[in-house]
This record gives structure tokens, C-alpha cells and sequence, in this order.
């Protein structure tokens, strides 16, 4: 175990060394023997995409105040019934539940103050969310929804990153984090008191600038990037079919960002960078895009024999296994049962403890002896969980 942590550390260190300009290098293939894995190969030989890890979904959210919910509910009755659930903050998900992927979701606010005064806020008196001082500076603000879901953990993407950031640095032989960031700026229809803040809309230049609020908390050594998995091939599909993803030795101590957004705001991220040229997002791409590495695909039920052919194919996919409150109310196995099969590396859950609702229902991986496990479609043949260790 010694020589794998050793192992683990020079890795890491031969990594940060190196200069921007040989970070953009295409990631080279070990040289280690891996017709069987064991517990000294095995940083060398298991990919990422060959693990399978828990995350959490819309990971900053708290539950809606109580005292909102009441007096919504007298002209909308039963309308946080689908948002009425909660995650610790991110540092605790990390350290205590094994999480390995998050979703952050952003709104722009270009001169700042733009929600400081959430009118759910006001509403219910909620003084923990009025005025913040961090709410009134520039920059890309952390929450579910404008002025009704707006209670999170950590109010913005560089607060939240920053947590994450502090996490990793104390735990640097952990497995790559997979954070996928949403941008919002859909219209709400005001209901009852509440007139709903109308968000500013993403441009091409307010998309890059979430790259720009990753590189203000992440030096580029610990991001992996688009460029350092395509490398020398022309385009991102090809590198991953053909060279693969990193090892564990090469990604961990790392993180990876993915857009979760596809249509408008994902042609708009590529805008002059139309392969992801120096840019730290993955997007999300069907197989036969340049772009095709990281696939989202929520709907397992429907998905779950494609999401295996995509996974079986080298690419990283993040499904679901439950939708908000209704697994956690019911008990219903079903779609957490077929995520876990699919082969998906990122199960995204808001249940990684049992639900509060009494039904017993809860996420975890089966047989895992760390936050991560051999991928039931993917791994090796000789790929062991209790080889898998951080």
C-alpha cells in the first residue's frame, strides 16, 4: 500500500511541475503491464472512466423556508412539494458521504446586487438571505431558482469552488471530481406576492467567464481540461475512443468541469472555440460530434441500454437515480436500480442518506469500499473494488 500511495504522490507532483505549455500534451499511455490488476498497477492501469462514483444533484440546495412555504401554499397549494429536499454543504458531502460529482447552477449578476433581495426572502422574513455581502459583488451567483428556491449553501460559483478547492488540497489522493455547472436565466411567471427577478441572459462572453471564475480558485494543473484529453488527435471523440481517458494515477487530487446545458447556451460556450480549444468545460455531445466525450443522460429508465453502449464505447456518462422527493416518498427502486447497472461513472442522487420521508430509500454503491467501485460495464475483467482505495 505504501509503494501505491508513493506512486499516487509522484504522480501528483510530476503533474503540477509541468509548465502550461506541456499541460495541453496529449496524455500518454502507461507502460505497466495490466493483463491483470493488482494493487500495485492498479493507479496505473484503471482509467477514470473505468470507476463509477455517487454525486449529488442541484449539490448547494437547501430546502425552501418553512414560513414561504406556508403562505405560497395559499395561492399555489403544494408547490415546493417537488424542491423540498436539502444537501449538507459540500465539504461535508465529500468528506463524510464519498460524493465525487457535484451540479452547481449559475446566474449571471455583471454589476452585483442583483439577488440580494430575494423576494421569498422578504416574504418570509428570511434575514440569512437578505443583503448578503458576497450577494453584492460582480460575479456568477450560486442558486435554484430566483427569488422562491433561492436558499443554498454557498452563495457563489467561486465560494462554492473554493470549498471544493480546500477539500482537495487536504486530500490530494482523491479520485477526480466531476462538477457540472448549469446556466440559468429562464423567466419565471410572478406567483402570488412574489414578482420573480428577471435574470440577465448568457452571451458567448458570460459563458467563457465561468472558465474564468474556475481559474481564479484552480491552478490549470488540477483542472483536467478538453485539451488535455484530446491531445494530438483532431478531435475529442477520437482521443476517447482511441487513446481513452486518464488513469487514476494522472487524475487524482484533480477535478473536471462539464456544461450542463446543451442547445443555445452550449453553442453559445463553443463560439470560437468550436473543439474546446483552451476551454475548461466539457459539453455535453451525442457520438459523431467532435466535441463527444462526456454525455448527459437523466432519463435511465429510457436510456439505460444506450447509456451502456455509450459507456461500453469510452464515453463518461452522468444519468440519475431518482427524480426530486418521488423515489424518496415512494421507495421505488426502480430507476436507482438501472443507474447503477447502466455503467453511467456519475450516478447523480439527492438521497446519499436515507430519505426523510420514511420510506427507507437511500443511493449508495453496492460492494463499495470507497467512495468509488469498479464500473459494472467498463472495468477491467480483474478490476477489484477493494483495489480502489484514496
Amino acid at each position: 500500500m505504501m509503494k501505491k500511495y508513493t506512486l499516487i504522490l509522484l504522480s501528483l507532483l510530476l503533474f503540477n511541475s509541468c509548465s502550461d505549455e506541456n499541460h495541453n500534451n496529449e496524455i500518454t499511455s502507461s507502460a505497466v503491464d495490466c493483463s491483470e490488476i493488482t494493487a500495485e498497477n492498479s493507479d496505473e492501469c484503471i482509467r477514470l472512466n473505468h470507476i463509477q462514483v455517487l454525486g449529488t444533484h442541484n449539490s448547494y440546495k437547501l430546502k425552501p423556508h418553512p414560513e414561504l412555504v406556508t403562505q405560497i401554499n395559499e395561492y399555489v397549494d403544494g408547490w415546493s412539494r417537488n424542491i423540498d429536499y436539502e444537501h449538507r454543504p459540500l465539504a461535508e458531502q465529500l468528506g463524510d458521504l464519498g460524493i465525487r460529482q457535484f451540479e452547481l447552477d449559475v446566474f449571471a449578476d455583471t454589476a452585483g446586487g442583483l439577488f440580494s433581495e430575494p423576494a421569498g426572502a422578504l416574504l418570509a422574513g428570511d434575514e440569512e438571505f437578505l443583503y448578503a455581502e458576497e450577494m453584492a459583488e460582480p460575479g456568477l451567483k450560486v442558486l435554484h431558482g430566483q427569488d422562491l428556491d433561492y436558499r443554498t449553501s454557498c452563495m457563489t460559483l467561486i465560494s462554492c469552488l473554493s470549498e471544493i478547492r480546500e477539500w482537495s488540497q487536504a486530500n490530494p489522493s482523491h479520485f477526480p471530481l466531476f462538477i457540472m455547472i448549469e446556466a440559468k436565466d429562464g423567466l419565471m411567471e410572478d406567483r402570488g406576492p412574489i414578482q420573480f427577478t428577471k435574470p440577465i441572459a448568457f452571451t458567448d462572453e458570460l459563458l467563457h467567464g465561468i472558465d474564468d471564475e474556475i481559474r481564479a480558485v484552480f491552478d490549470v494543473g488540477q483542472i483536467i481540461t478538453p485539451d488535455d484529453v484530446r491531445g494530438s488527435f483532431a478531435t475529442l471523440e477520437e482521443a476517447v475512443r482511441t487513446s481513452g481517458w486518464p488513469t487514476l494515477a494522472d487524475s487524482r487530487g484533480k477535478v473536471m468541469f462539464a456544461l450542463d446545458n446543451t442547445g443555445r447556451h452550449k453553442d453559445l460556450y463553443l463560439s470560437g472555440n468550436p473543439n474546446l480549444e483552451n476551454r475548461l468545460l466539457f459539453v455535453s455531445s451525442e457520438p459523431g460530434e467532435p466535441t463527444a466525450g462526456f454525455i448527459k443522460m437523466n432519463n435511465v429508465i429510457d436510456l439505460g441500454e444506450k447509456i451502456k453502449e455509450y459507456t461500453a464505447a469510452g464515453f463518461l456518462v452522468r444519468t440519475r437515480s431518482d427524480i426530486p422527493t418521488e423515489e424518496a416518498r415512494s421507495g421505488d427502486t426502480t430507476r436507482r436500480d438501472l443507474a447503477l447497472e447502466s455503467g453511467a461513472q456519475f450516478i447523480s442522487t439527492d438521497y446519499p442518506e436515507e430519505s426523510p420521508y420514511g420510506s427507507g430509500y437511500i443511493v449508495t454503491l453496492p460492494g463499495a469500499e470507497s467512495p468509488a467501485r469498479c464500473n459494472p460495464i467498463t472495468a477491467p475483467d480483474s478490476c477489484e473494488n477493494e483495489l480502489l482505495d484514496e
